[in-house]
């Protein structure tokens, strides 16, 4: 729950929070109600006769914790889905806070090994456009991690959001998604024509970099990472409700047991 209270006041600098908590209020109940129901439809399964009491006071314990515990988890899962949605569907928002020093540390990288020193040649010279572009590719992921950690530093929204965002590209799940996409834009915005000269090419990399590419990384990123905390409080769910599900069966097959070792009256 900390987690939640803590996306909560950052998401909370940027938009009305009230949208996505009450998405969260209303997954959270669904799932209470759902549970609520099955429970109720299985009771007779639920309540199969136990050896012991407080097994028997367990088995009754299950109609107001499993209910319980489904809507809370189902209150964490709406959470972090109603503010993917939300992120999504105001994206213009978030994308005011992304200061424009992305954009000049990446095209300042970009122009330097486009350039070339008096007497040498270019550090791209003699690579084929698919090089090329995997080489801007990783030069612009570096320049985008390293601005993050200049940011984080700094105190406000821009300094939380900043080393908020930092920490969710430590994954290599996120990096490869980040570096990925970085190279594709790339692929069907220049092309790979060898042909295409240099100057036109750094041309082409700039209007890309200038034309919202940060924002679109953050934006994946962000929703990968929700996406990560949402298969991890399914999962975590699913552990949890393991457990009574493995004590029913068990009371089920002690039952069955007992009911094989009385013996039966002989018929005549």
């Amino acid at each position: 729950m900390k987690s939640v209270v803590n996306y909560f006041n950052l998401i909370g600098e940027f938009t009305n929070p009230a949208t996505f908590i009450w998405g969260a209020i209303l997954t959270g109940l669904l799932a209470f109600i759902v549970a609520l129901v099955l429970v109720i439809l299985l009771r007779k399964h639920i309540l199969i006769d136990r050896s012991h009491k407080v097994l028997r006071f367990i088995a009754y314990t299950y109609f107001i914790l499993l209910p319980l515990l489904a809507g809370f988890f189902g209150f964490k899962w709406g959470f972090f889905n109603s503010v993917r949605k939300d992120i999504k569907t105001h994206a213009g928002v978030y994308a005011k806070h992304v200061p424009s020093v992305f954009d000049e540390q990446a095209n300042s990288a970009v122009q330097s090994l486009f350039a070339s020193k008096e007497g040498d040649a270019s550090s791209i010279t003699g690579m084929t456009s698919n090089q090329l572009i995997d080489t801007v590719g990783v030069l612009v992921y570096n320049v985008y991690g390293k601005t993050l950690e200049q940011r984080a530093a700094l105190d406000g929204v821009q300094g939380k959001l900043a080393a908020f965002m930092l920490r969710t590209t430590k994954g290599a799940g996120v990096a490869f998604l980040i570096r990925k996409y970085i190279t594709k834009l790339l692929t069907e915005k220049l092309g790979l024509h060898e042909e295409v000269s240099n100057e036109l090419m750094q041309k082409e990399i700039a209007s890309i970099i200038n034309g919202g590419l940060f924002v679109n990384i953050a934006l994946i990123q962000v929703d990968h990472f929700l996406k990560g905390l949402q298969k991890g409080v399914l999962i975590t769910f699913l552990l949890i409700f393991a457990i009574p599900c493995i004590e029913i069966g068990v009371a089920h097959y002690l039952h069955r047991k007992r009911i094989k070792a009385v013996p039966q009256p002989v018929t005549v």
